[in-house]
């Protein structure tokens, strides 16, 4: 996986700057003892003919220190398949957002309109952008289509710096 991952130094790094910036931040705020909202999930942008990728730090727990000795987590790579948008309770997994924030990137992810997400859910639209805003800042994402395109398999689009 040389694409995604790659070692350095004698360490692990994220061959995406901006992925590995937050890879970098996970591992230095990693819980000492087991806890479940330490789960940590890092996208990774479709780059050529790679699919979008999410690295994942699973924090270590119980017995599993008996055969990873050392280990305090598990690093998962998942591509992300084209066209198959990931259900809430994966998205909610994958991101560690909230239920309601999982529902709300799950609609994002599926280009529904604010307005019907906020019909369906049975909240108001503010609740649905306020939503939005913690999803991008969560996934390290700057648009709503950026996520929509991550989820769906699709390349995030990249932001082109203008010449000063």
């Amino acid at each position: 996986m040389p694409r995604v991952l790659r070692e350095r130094h004698g360490q692990i790094e994220i061959a995406a700057p901006a992925a590995n910036a937050l890879f970098v931040t996970a591992l230095m705020t990693l819980p000492r003892q087991y806890d479940v909202r330490a789960v940590r999930s890092i996208p990774i942008a479709a780059r050529g003919d790679d699919p979008p990728t999410i690295v994942h730090l699973v924090p270590m727990r119980g017995h599993a220190h008996d055969f990873f000795l050392g280990a305090r987590c598990i690093l998962i790579v998942t591509p992300v398949v084209p066209a198959e948008v990931p259900t809430a309770e994966v998205i909610q997994g994958l991101f560690d957002l909230t239920p309601a924030e999982a529902r709300v990137a799950r609609a994002m992810a599926a280009r529904e309109p604010t307005e019907k997400t906020a019909a369906r859910l049975g909240v108001g639209t503010q609740t649905v952008y306020a939503h939005s805003k913690a999803i991008l800042r969560k996934t390290g994402l700057r648009r709503n289509i950026d996520l929509a395109a991550l989820l769906a398999g699709a390349t995030v689009p990249r932001r082109h710096k203008k010449n000063v």
